[in-house]
């Protein structure tokens, strides 16, 4: 669970560095490459479906009765990953709106 959480958190962050280092040209021209574009394609392909998994691993982990049922749950873990599906979706329509055809 743990490194699930990791994986769905760091790879909309990686898109967005990888989008944000493109703009500033801090990439050194490895943007333009073809592995560069394989990259934010494989990016942009992948994060929908981490962000949904991690959605709803999380959902029903929060749902999943405790030991005691007295007990108060924390929507935290929830609410980030609620957060993170709309931070990938934010950030893959605004890839597409910048595609040109």
């Amino acid at each position: 669970m743990l490194l699930l959480r990791i994986i769905a958190i760091a790879l909309p962050q990686i898109l967005l560095l990888m989008l944000v280092g493109a703009v500033l040209d801090l990439l050194g021209g490895w943007n333009h490459t073809d592995s560069g574009f394989g990259v934010l394609i494989l990016l942009f392909l992948l994060n929908p479906v981490v962000a949904v998994i991690f959605l709803a691993t999380e959902l029903i982990h929060y749902r999943k009765p405790g030991k005691q049922s007295d007990e108060v749950r924390s929507f935290l873990m929830p609410g980030l990953a609620i957060f993170i599906f709309v931070e990938v979706l934010a950030t893959n329509l605004f890839l597409l709106s910048q595609g040109r055809m």
